[in-house]
């Protein structure tokens, strides 16, 4: 888990609403590293003094906050938080409110797996055959001190929008098999793919974030994935021009370190960038 200090938590705030800020303004760097790592911001112009990162998706900067611990949604939530914990000698029951702990330390009880499945999905949970039902708004979590084995068959469908997992049988039209288990995208989940031995999707938004997210992210962690790929639609090219965001791509335009030898998402990213425009993940609809 990473640690927010006033000061780091109102250059988050300043980012969101400026949607830019100068790397050294964060006393912990480490911060900027995970939100170019989850897709919040991406590079922007530097000087030889300066680098400059600029907010890519604002979702994204508020699960980066979610998966460290901290409850907050919202830029008036972080003023709430400064005031209830930074300025002002908070009790324990205020503590508790913004965090999984009253004493505000690293928090287990949101480590683990987020899953469902399109179909009924056998795994081993310390040594019992578990089976994960697909049902609408419902998921699963699977707490990170189980022992968790999946058959050789099962593959894996990373994805960063919780509403996959708990309307997964919406998608079921762009997998094929009986065997996929959809994850959500997690600090957790990234360690766990890297011992992951079945083969792996990547099923994000289309955009440069996302493209930056899977090649960046994601494939460095599947050393000993038997198979991985980024599912891309055969019409995503139409789907692009017919109803592709111009403005999301401006805002990611800057996002260049995406390089590849595979010649799919190579076409994808210069389908993106020839028609200056981007989809996200809810784009699939529209097929």
């Amino acid at each position: 888990m990473i640690k927010i200090n006033k000061k780091d938590l109102l250059n988050i705030k300043y980012l969101i609403k400026n949607e830019t800020i100068t790397e050294g303004k964060f006393v912990n760097q480490e911060i900027v590293l995970a939100l170019k790592q989850n897709g919040s911001v991406g590079d922007g112009k530097k000087t030889p003094k300066v680098r400059y990162i600029n907010l890519v998706k604002e979702e994204n900067v508020f699960l980066f906050l979610k998966n460290n611990d901290y409850y907050i949604n919202s830029m008036d939530e972080i003023d709430r938080y400064i005031e209830e914990i930074f300025d002002t000698k908070a009790s324990r029951d205020t503590v508790q409110k913004w965090h999984n702990s009253s004493k505000a330390k690293d928090s287990k009880s949101l480590k683990g797996l987020y899953v469902s499945s399109l179909n009924t999905v056998d795994i081993k949970l310390n040594d019992a055959t578990v089976s994960i039902i697909p049902n609408n708004g419902l998921g699963y979590f699977l707490f990170y001190t189980q022992k968790i084995e999946l058959f050789d068959d099962t593959v894996i469908v990373g994805v960063e929008n919780y509403q996959v997992i708990w309307f997964a049988k919406k998608y079921k039209q762009f997998f094929e098999g009986n065997n996929i288990l959809f994850v959500v995208k997690t600090p957790y989940m990234l360690e766990w793919i890297s011992s992951l031995e079945n083969e792996y999707i990547h099923f994000g938004d289309y955009d440069l974030a996302g493209i930056n997210i899977y090649l960046n992210t994601i494939i460095p962690r599947l050393k000993n994935s038997k198979q991985y790929s980024m599912f891309i639609p055969n019409n995503i090219e139409y789907l692009i021009q017919k109803h592709g965001d111009y403005e999301l791509y401006e805002k990611q335009k800057n996002i260049y370190a995406l390089v590849t030898s595979d010649i799919k998402i190579n076409n994808l990213i210069n389908m993106i960038r020839t028609n200056k425009k981007s989809i996200e993940q809810e784009g699939l609809y529209l097929l």
